[in-house]
């Protein structure tokens, strides 16, 4: 059993929409237990006093996120999002004109665990 790698050929855009979407996958899976080894890390040490005033700062902000956070542009207009989109060639149907004046429901149902859309 051998592992084949990518073929030398493959364009530098789609090896940046991979590498986009694996730092989104990567950041998914370990960034919480990371920072949750800092916040261990810091708690532990001579740096006490930084952990309890992050502990603070989270119980303070606790409810940040569900009224609608603090969306920060700067990161919004970052490239890798780009890349990121452009990996999941989608492409919208329209099949019939929406009436504006009624209300409609659009249903996702995601499947898998690492679920990116919407």
């Amino acid at each position: 059993m051998t592992i084949e790698f990518a073929p030398l050929n493959i364009p530098l855009r789609r090896r940046l929409q991979t590498a986009a979407v694996l730092q989104w996958v990567f950041s998914f899976l370990a960034l919480a237990q990371c920072c949750l080894a800092a916040f261990m890390l810091l708690a532990l040490s001579d740096w006490w006093m930084v952990a309890l005033l992050y502990a603070g700062w989270l119980w303070l902000d606790w409810d940040t996120p569900t009224s609608g956070g603090r969306r920060s542009e700067w990161v919004r207009r970052w490239s890798v999002w780009d890349y990121f989109r452009q990996y999941f060639p989608l492409t919208l149907v329209k099949t019939v004109d929406l009436d504006p004046k009624k209300n409609y429901i659009f249903g996702f149902h995601p499947h898998g665990v690492l679920v990116a859309g919407a």
